[in-house]
């Protein structure tokens, strides 16, 4: 075993979990053991951490506590997972109209306050306590494995921010990981990146599929395949045709998954290249229901609800996360995890917009923007050629001119100077019929190495 490895899979992880106050590493290899058990296992592992959960909420949350009195709901009365339609949905807009006093709890591990707004385009803060932190860690690392990647490989990620800070340049530095922007991705800057890979011989690659398909499309444009040994994809859609071409160009298989920035790691792509999403059953109930918020047969298309059974600092019980999938209908899988599967996820919506001087920006260039700024509640960016964007905002009273200068300066500066930006003040933006709003319209003619 190579010594970063030997390093990695010694005590070394587990005293830095003890120095950041976590569990990573133990949740880890929970998680590791409970894919296997049988499916009445983990029924009954999810059934007994949701009665404590709806315990929890009711008696420590005051948004859970009203809702559910509102409702003239006793959760006492909750025996099985089954019986969760009877629960209300919550939303974002609940949880965040409740913020931060009504909807979260003490505990006793350390809390952070995080900033998300995934691919919905809606700001959204929430409180993450260390404890929720370790278990989404831990799968993080999970999913990753699902790749075949194990600590120490070395890995070519990209993700929101080049400004890593001491303590993610040191866990980049341990993991052996070289960290790019997701949003430069101009040729000039892939023709880069490509090369790092390939005199670092780098063999996995893990980012926003945006970012991993035009990384595979340049790879194409100038003839260079890379032997790679897995690809890892999160945060937006994996389109079959950026799947088809990062295969091809990577000649390996991608490892989709699913979550939310609300500190929940929902599923990931089996192992045995099914293209099926295992769900994380001791972390989170998953259910596809229906718009009255009823289940709906496996098989078939419905809303996403969410339920992290770690109440943590801040619960999040039948969330609607705006995404819409399916069950499979098949409860079982050939690879003998127990885990319950997700056949598709659809509604993370990644079009590219093309500045005039070549960059492609994908979807996390706005959301990484606009989620630091409380003025604006909501936006979509639409290109009707490659020079313009209009960016409708739904604002608040705190909105001015000398922030929307400073809004555009920033889409400039990191987008393309070229580019010309026109505010448009809206009082709402609409949903479409997917059940997802679709915050990123291009409506410029692509080539058809970018059509869906």
């Amino acid at each position: 075993m190579p010594i970063r490895k030997l390093f990695l899979n010694s005590s070394f992880l587990k005293i830095a979990d003890k120095l950041s106050g976590q569990q990573v590493m133990e949740w880890h290899a929970f998680f590791d053991q409970a894919q296997w058990w049988p499916r009445e296992k983990l029924l009954a592992y999810q059934t007994d951490k949701l009665l404590r959960l709806l315990s929890t909420a009711v008696e420590e949350v005051p948004f859970y506590r009203d809702l559910y009195a509102q409702h003239g709901i006793d959760v006492s009365l909750i025996k099985t997972i089954n019986e969760m339609h009877k629960l209300p949905i919550v939303s974002k807009k609940d949880l965040k109209a409740s913020y931060p006093n009504g909807c979260t709890r003490k505990t006793n591990w350390p809390v952070k306050e995080y900033f998300t707004s995934g691919s919905s385009g809606n700001p959204f803060a929430v409180m993450v306590d260390n404890q929720t932190m370790s278990q989404a860690r831990a799968l993080m690392l999970m999913r990753a494995n699902y790749s075949g990647w194990q600590q120490g490989d070395a890995v070519f990620q990209t993700g929101m921010s080049l400004k890593r800070g001491v303590v993610k340049k040191i866990k980049d530095l341990v993991f052996n990981t070289y960290y790019a922007s997701a949003f430069d991705l101009s040729d000039a800057r892939l023709d880069y990146y490509l090369d790092i890979i390939k005199q670092k011989n780098i063999k996995y690659l893990m980012g926003y599929p945006g970012s991993m398909f035009a990384l595979a499309n340049r790879a194409r444009e100038v003839d260079l395949k890379l032997n790679m040994s897995g690809v890892v994809t999160w945060g937006d859609n994996l389109y079959e045709h950026f799947r088809k071409c990062i295969e091809e160009q990577f000649q390996c298989r991608v490892t989709d998954t699913y979550g939310c920035g609300e500190g929940i790691q929902v599923a990931a792509q089996c192992p045995a290249g099914n293209n099926k999403y295992h769900i994380f059953m001791p972390h989170v109930i998953v259910e596809i229901v229906d718009d009255a918020g009823m289940p709906v047969p496996r098989g078939e298309m419905g809303n996403i609800v969410l339920t992290c059974l770690e109440p943590g600092a801040m619960p999040f019980i039948r969330y609607k996360v705006g995404d819409v999938g399916r069950m499979c209908k098949e409860e079982s899988c050939s690879c003998g995890r127990g885990y319950d599967i997700l056949e598709k996820i659809d509604g993370r919506d990644s079009d590219f917009i093309y500045t005039p001087n070549g960059n492609k920006l994908i979807v996390h260039f706005f959301t990484g923007l606009f989620e630091y700024y409380p003025e604006i509640d909501n936006f979509r960016v639409i290109q009707e050629d490659v020079t313009n964007l209009n960016v409708q905002l739904v604002a608040n009273d705190m909105l001015s001119e000398t922030l929307l200068n400073k809004i555009r300066n920033e889409i400039l500066d990191k987008g393309d100077n070229n580019l010309k930006v026109h505010f448009q003040i809206v009082q709402k933006i609409d949903e479409i019929k997917t059940g997802k709003r679709k915050f990123v319209l291009s409506n410029i003619n692509k080539d058809k190495n970018h059509e869906k």
